[in-house]
């Protein structure tokens, strides 16, 4: 572990959360109702299941103990996780913010068991807008690569089975809830390869390199 930690280049990353975070809440309130709706046919026949409720779910204690692992037992799968996620986000948010979306796929109606009640319950304050691509998937795929490629956790057959399931899981979920779009998903795939060729066989760490330099110069 460096002496100075989290370490310069990491807080770079980390800092890039909140940017992000803001970024999205000033687009789920400014797009509400006018928006380009976002359906291809085979949304009409997946059906809706709440049971899909725990995988969805999982996405944020995934992405989180994912971020952590790498953060304290390797730096490079931290990097590269990170780069994943800044630069599969920032695509995401950019493309919302140019071409407003959103989707009508709700159901009408819902059970009267508890878990139908808690998917209307999550769907009340979770906005139907801002859907495409999917940062869902963006960001379960941006975690289960970095997972399948960490020098730490690789070798671990067991560990790499339960998470190309969960991440599958999560990516289902993202369409029986009808939380998105087949379509959604199809783009969050693609901005998900486009990305895993930039930052794992391309020039994503010499960009973070050179915001780094230029962060340097600037306190010096």
């Amino acid at each position: 572990m460096n002496k100075d930690f989290p370490s310069k280049r990491q807080w770079i990353m980390i800092l890039y959360i909140p940017f992000h975070l803001l970024w999205y809440f000033v687009l789920e309130h400014a797009v509400t109702t006018s928006y380009y709706p976002i359906h291809c046919a085979l949304d009409d026949i997946i059906p809706f299941c709440e049971w899909f409720l725990l995988p969805y779910m999982s996405w944020f204690l995934y992405m989180v103990a994912a971020g952590f692992w790498f953060l304290f037992k390797d730096e490079e799968a931290f990097e590269h996780y990170m780069l994943s996620l800044i630069f599969g986000f920032f695509v995401c948010t950019m493309i919302c913010s140019f071409f407003p979306n959103g989707q009508d796929l709700r159901p009408d109606g819902y059970g009267t068991n508890l878990v139908a009640q808690a998917v209307k319950w999550i769907q009340d304050f979770d906005t139907n807008t801002n859907v495409f691509p999917s940062m869902h998937v963006v960001g379960a795929l941006g975690a289960c690569f970095a997972i399948a490629k960490s020098k730490t956790l690789k070798n671990k057959i067991w560990l790499q089975i339960f998470n190309w399931t969960l991440c599958t899981a999560i990516i289902l979920a993202t369409m029986f809830l009808k939380q998105h779009s087949v379509l959604d998903i199809i783009s969050g795939i693609v901005v998900s390869a486009a990305v895993y060729i930039f930052v794992y066989h391309g020039p994503a760490s010499r960009v973070l390199d050179r915001i780094e330099n230029l962060l340097t110069k600037k306190k010096s």
